[in-house]
């Protein structure tokens, strides 16, 4: 991602602006980075090799256009993504699938601010029972956030970008790990009460 550096201007906007829908509109954000490519705009803008305010509207158009694109292919080809290999066997996709279940429009708004998880959001909300109308503020809403937070913070620290991108990665899996421990948690303990709604109440002593 560092060959990022090398350019300016338009080759830069067009470069993140395609990172960043490719990574969540078309489902193989596990291999692009758009977060990072959205740093490295902000760094750049630093730099002066292009213009913040430029790269803050590219960034936000891009996060929220991505979002879209994603829930229009999941509304469309879905089941059919979900076949493939990839994954069908990530535990990532049952994960997020839970999220959306249980969370519904705020499921989406958190998952724009996890890596793994921001690949598959809009393509299973829009295979979900997520309505569009539900769908689109909390799209903008975490669009907006999202890459206005890590196009400043790529422009704040400026040249200390690399250690930046090694901390945004870890904290990243940090999250990944909570969500995925409260996912755990809940689960027992609505499967617990699922089995005591089961087995009902105690039998009454009989009368005397």
């Amino acid at each position: 991602m560092t060959f990022l550096t090398h350019y300016h201007g338009v080759t830069v906007y067009l470069v993140v602006a395609g990172l960043v829908i490719a990574e969540s509109g078309f489902v193989i954000g596990f291999f692009v980075p758009g977060e990072i490519a959205v740093v490295l705009g902000g760094v750049l803008a630093n730099e002066h090799r292009v213009n913040l305010a430029v790269m803050l509207v590219v960034a936000n158009a891009a996060a929220i256009a991505a979002f879209f694109i994603g829930y229009a292919v999941g509304h469309a080809i879905g089941p059919w993504l979900l076949e493939r290999r990839l994954l069908r066997s990530n535990p990532a996709v049952e994960r997020t699938r839970q999220l959306i279940a249980r969370r519904g429009g705020p499921g989406v708004l958190v998952g724009r601010f996890i890596a793994v998880v921001r690949a598959i959001v809009p393509a299973l909300a829009g295979l979900s029972d997520i309505s569009f109308r539900t769908f689109v503020p909390y799209t903008v809403v975490g669009g907006l956030a999202w890459a206005t937070l890590y196009t400043l913070v790529g422009f704040a620290v400026g040249r200390s970008y690399k250690h930046l991108l090694s901390t945004i990665g870890a904290w990243s899996y940090v999250v990944v790990g909570v969500v995925v421990v409260a996912l755990v948690v809940n689960h027992l303990r609505l499967r617990s009460r699922h089995r005591r709604a089961a087995v009902g109440p105690p039998p009454e002593p009989p009368g005397e």
